[in-house]
């Protein structure tokens, strides 16, 4: 078996696995609330080459043992919305999907849709935003009489709905799964999430993302350079096994 041949391998597939998180962190650098990812390797087996030599160790190449979250605080920006809301703490809005599923998000850029006789508060993606209790929120509106002509016209009540919106912390953020979009589950390393009512809201703002774009370009010419490297050794490591058969 040619090892340099396949440690070489197993480093261009791990690689390539890191372009490709590297990769999904630039594309999402203008999603509201999106946190990168940071690509994690490990080293493959080690086998011993010699019984009296211990310490001859021959490695295996690497593989992408995880990737972990980025937690920083992207930055807020003003947009002028009175429907969008950031936090400027290490909470998370909680959603609920059209099938019963429960999310965390950071993305605070919510909307009002009818269902039936009254008007719930979403987010872009159509999931139904969470009170503090699990619950869907009913979005209040308050009367205002027009003294000039005596009409009556209603407006959403923002303090009372900003109030409702409800905020969530987990004890272990890093434990938490990557869903689609910018949303996260939950997990037994993460654990329950739990209501802080005391935790701030921004209205008005949303968090930008967290990815550092001249962090993700240096990352993806050391790997991209990596990879090559890697390749030369899989061709030459091929060129030499070639030779090898030929003498025989």
């Amino acid at each position: 078996m040619n090892i340099a041949f396949y440690s070489a391998a197993t480093g261009m597939i791990a690689q390539q696995g890191g372009m490709n998180v590297t990769a999904n962190n630039i594309a999402n650098v203008n999603t509201v609330g999106y946190k990168a990812l940071r690509p994690s390797f490990a080293d493959c087996i080690y086998t011993e080459q010699r019984a009296t030599e211990p310490e001859w160790d021959t490695g295996h190449g690497q593989y992408m043992n995880k990737t972990d979250f980025q937690w920083d605080i992207g930055g807020f920006t003003d947009y002028g919305q009175p429907l969008d809301y950031a936090l400027p703490n290490d909470g998370f809005f909680m959603v609920r999907d059209s099938e019963g599923r429960d999310y965390l998000t950071r993305d605070g850029a919510f909307q009002i849709t009818n269902v039936g006789d009254h008007w719930e508060l979403v987010n872009a993606g159509g999931d139904f935003v969470l009170d503090y209790e699990g619950n869907h929120i009913t979005v209040p509106f308050r009367a205002e009489t027009e003294e000039l002509n005596d009409t009556v016209t209603t407006e959403i009540d923002y303090p009372a709905l900003t109030e409702m919106i409800g905020v969530f912390t987990v004890p272990n953020k890093w434990g938490l799964a990557q869903a689609d979009g910018n949303h996260f589950l939950v997990t037994d390393r993460s654990g329950a999430p739990a209501a802080d009512l005391e935790a701030d809201k921004l209205q008005y703002y949303l968090e930008r993302s967290s990815v550092d774009i001249a962090q993700e370009m240096v990352n993806m010419i050391v790997s991209q350079r990596s990879y090559q490297l890697n390749a030369k050794i899989v061709q030459t490591a091929d060129e030499m096994q070639q030779i090898a058969n030929n003498l025989r």
